[in-house]
């Protein structure tokens, strides 16, 4: 399925934009500096059957299996069983450095040694609903709430139909989502001007065009309006 979307980090207004440039995490080998990575507290299967005689007890009082390699203090249910289990407890690193709390030489040495991809922005570390109410404040969140809407299946006829009509852009959607290419601005202008070109001329391919494409030629017609007042480009994917 192809989906269009607004190009929020383009826009100065989106909420959005100032987190998703800020960078707050970033994963390293767990052999790395260890010092600085966050970690959780468990126990290993070998140490806690070292405190209990009856370790299938303990398995079944706090609902492990055999399968676990370790047994997470935030999960052991029995608060007895916890509290036997307080000296053997052990900090295991999660790969996870928080490089805001680095000072300027020690995120130098994290970030050139860091993984490229697995990485978290200050978005990703909003919690859903702090997500869902900032889309809902900002301007290019053209579709209730959302920045982004469904163009249509990869096999949709409407490029097809664009291509006949004079309109580039609708025509290539599924050339530029699997191209990933990002259109600008201007571009958001001429998608503006092709949506009303095709309103018409879905009426003129009859009443099963309009059937089928009316929705995403109205959902771009949208998307192109808020682009243009944000200023900002969009693109299909």
């Amino acid at each position: 399925m192809v989906e269009i979307a607004a190009n929020g980090m383009e826009a100065k207004s989106a909420p959005c934009r100032e987190l998703k440039l800020s960078l707050q995490k970033v994963m390293v080998a767990k052999t790395d500096f260890v010092e600085f990575q966050e970690y959780y507290e468990g126990v290993s299967p070998e140490d806690a059957q070292s405190v209990f005689s009856d370790y299938e007890g303990f398995l079944k009082r706090n609902k492990f299996t055999s399968k676990n390699n370790v047994f997470l203090v935030e999960k052991i249910k029995d608060e007895n069983d916890l509290e036997a289990l307080r000296p053997v407890v052990k900090k295991f690193p999660t790969g996870w450095v928080d490089i805001t709390k680095l000072n300027d030489s020690d995120r130098e040495a994290v970030l050139a040694n860091c993984s490229e991809m697995d990485r978290l922005n200050a978005w990703d570390l909003l919690s859903f609903e702090e997500s869902d109410q900032a889309c809902a404040s900002c301007p290019l969140a053209w579709n209730k709430g959302k920045c982004i809407g469904t163009f249509g299946p990869a096999t949709s006829s409407l490029p097809a139909i664009a291509e006949k009509y004079g309109c580039p852009i609708i025509a290539s959607a599924i050339t530029y989502a699997k191209e990933r290419k990002k259109l600008t601005f201007e571009d958001a202008k001429e998608l503006l001007r092709e949506t009303e070109i095709l309103k018409t001329a879905l009426v003129d391919e009859g009443k099963m065009a309009v059937h089928r494409y009316s929705g995403p030629v109205e959902r771009m017609n949208t998307l192109a309006t808020a682009c243009i007042k944000a200023e900002c480009g969009f693109f299909f994917c």
